[in-house]
C-alpha cells in the first residue's frame, strides 16, 4: 500500500458516485465547500419559495410557520453543509491513520499483502454501486415512512395540501422527495464509512501487529488511531444540530422541555459518540495480550535487577553523598518508569484528548438552546450572585 492509495481510500461513499457522474466532483477535487453551498440550497430555499406560493394560493400563512420551523433550518441549512464540509476535514485524517500503519512500523513485510487486500476490499466496498442504490433505497424508504406515518392535523402549515395539490403542499412534497432524502443520504453514507472503518481495524487488528509493551503512549504504540475520534467530530456536529434544532422549535413555540424528551435527547446523543469511538475495542483482545506479557516479562525483568540494586545498596552502612549519583540508581529509576508504562496500558487505544473534540462538538448546539430556554434576567441574575 503505496502513500497514494491511502489518501484515496475513505473519499468514495455514498453517494459520491452520483456526485461524480454530475460533475460535482472532480477526480483531483472534492469541492467540498461548492457541494456544501449547492446541496444546502437545494435542501432548503425552495420549501421557503414553495411556502411563499402556497401562501399566496391558499391564502395562509405558511411563510411565517416555515420560517419559524428552526428544526429544518438546522437540518438543511446547518447540517447538510456540514456533512459535505466533513469529507475535507475528516477523510484526509482517517487516510493518514491507515497509512501509518505501515509507516510506524506496526505492520510488518510480512504482513503488508494482507493489509493491501484489505484495504482494496475496503475501497471496493466503499465505491460500490450496489451499495449506493440500497442507500439512497433506504433513505427514501425512511423518508417516506416518516411523513406519511404523520396525519395532516400533525403537519406543519407549510406542508398542508391546499389548491390543486393533493394531499401536501409544494414544500410538503419537495421537503418529502428531495430535502429529507438528501439528509438521510448523506447521513446513512456516513454511517457506511463507519461500518467500513470498523471492518478495517478488525482486520489490521487480526495482523500479527508489532506493538511495544513498554510504549509511552500506553497503547504499545497504537494511540494515533484514537485520533479518528476527533476527526469524526464535524459528523457528531451535524447530527447534533438536527437534534438542538427540535428542541430549539419546542422552547420558541412557548413549550419547555418535557423531561422524558429532554432524557431522549442525552441518551441519542451519548449513542451516537459511543458509535464513533466502539470501532477502536477492536484493538481491546491485543492490548490486552499485550498488558498480560508485559507485565509478566518486565515484571521478571524488574524483579532480577531490583535484587541486585538492593543486594549491593542495602548492605552498604555508609552511603556517601554521591551514592544518588551513581548510574545503578538513574538505571533503575529509568527501567521503573519503562514498567510503569508497561502497567498502564490502556486496552483502548483512546484519550481525554481524543473523546475532549467529540463531546464539544455534541454540546455546542445546545447551547443556544439553553440560552433560549432560560430568561435573560435569569441567567444576568444568576451571573451576578456568582460575583457577589
Amino acid at each position: 500500500m503505496n502513500k497514494a492509495t491511502a489518501d484515496a481510500l475513505f473519499e468514495d461513499a455514498p453517494p459520491t458516485r452520483v456526485q461524480r457522474k454530475l460533475g460535482l466532483i472532480k477526480p483531483d477535487n472534492l469541492n467540498a465547500n461548492r457541494r456544501a453551498l449547492l446541496l444546502a440550497a437545494i435542501c432548503w430555499l425552495p420549501l421557503v419559495l414553495l411556502a411563499i406560493v402556497h401562501s399566496a394560493m391558499t391564502h395562509t400563512d405558511a411563510v411565517t410557520s416555515v420560517l419559524w420551523q428552526v428544526g429544518l433550518h438546522a437540518r438543511y441549512l446547518v447540517a447538510v453543509p456540514l456533512l459535505i464540509l466533513a469529507e475535507a476535514a475528516c477523510v484526509p485524517q482517517i487516510n493518514a491513520i491507515v497509512y501509518h500503519f505501515v509507516g510506524s512500523g506496526i505492520v510488518g513485510e510480512r504482513d503488508r499483502p494482507r493489509l493491501d487486500q484489505a484495504v482494496i476490499s475496503t475501497r471496493d466496498l466503499l465505491r460500490s454501486s450496489k451499495a449506493e442504490l440500497v442507500v439512497i433505497a433506504v433513505a427514501y424508504l425512511i423518508a417516506f415512512a416518516t411523513v406519511l406515518s404523520h396525519s395532516l392535523d400533525q403537519l406543519p402549515a407549510w406542508a398542508m395540501p391546499g389548491g390543486v395539490v393533493p394531499r401536501y403542499s409544494l414544500a410538503g412534497w419537495w421537503h418529502m422527495l428531495v430535502s429529507l432524502p438528501v439528509l438521510l443520504i448523506l447521513i446513512l453514507g456516513w454511517g457506511w464509512r463507519l461500518i467500513l472503518w470498523t471492518r478495517l481495524l478488525w482486520l489490521i487488528s487480526r495482523l500479527d501487529l508489532r506493538l511495544v509493551a513498554s510504549h509511552p503512549d500506553h497503547c504499545g504504540g497504537l494511540s494515533f488511531v484514537g485520533h479518528s475520534v476527533r476527526a469524526f467530530a464535524i459528523v457528531v456536529l451535524a447530527i447534533a444540530a438536527i437534534v438542538a434544532g427540535r428542541s430549539a422549535y419546542l422552547v420558541l413555540a412557548g413549550d419547555a422541555l418535557p423531561t422524558p424528551y429532554l432524557y431522549l435527547n442525552v441518551g441519542f446523543m451519548l449513542t451516537v459518540v459511543a458509535v464513533f469511538v466502539l470501532p477502536l475495542f477492536v484493538f481491546a483482545p491485543n492490548l490486552a495480550r499485550l498488558w498480560r506479557r508485559g507485565t509478566f516479562e518486565y515484571g521478571a525483568l524488574v524483579g532480577r535487577v531490583g535484587s541486585r540494586f538492593e543486594g549491593k545498596w542495602l548492605d552498604v552502612r555508609n552511603v556517601d553523598q554521591t551514592a544518588l549519583e551513581k548510574p545503578d540508581f538513574s538505571a533503575t529509576a529509568d527501567l521503573y518508569a519503562v514498567v510503569a508504562n508497561v502497567h498502564a496500558i490502556r486496552f483502548v487505544p483512546i484519550d481525554l484528548k481524543d473523546l475532549v473534540p467529540l463531546v464539544v462538538a455534541m454540546l455546542l448546539p445546545f447551547v443556544p438552546v439553553v440560552l433560549l430556554a432560560m430568561p435573560v434576567d435569569v441567567i444576568l441574575s444568576h451571573l451576578k450572585s456568582l460575583l457577589l
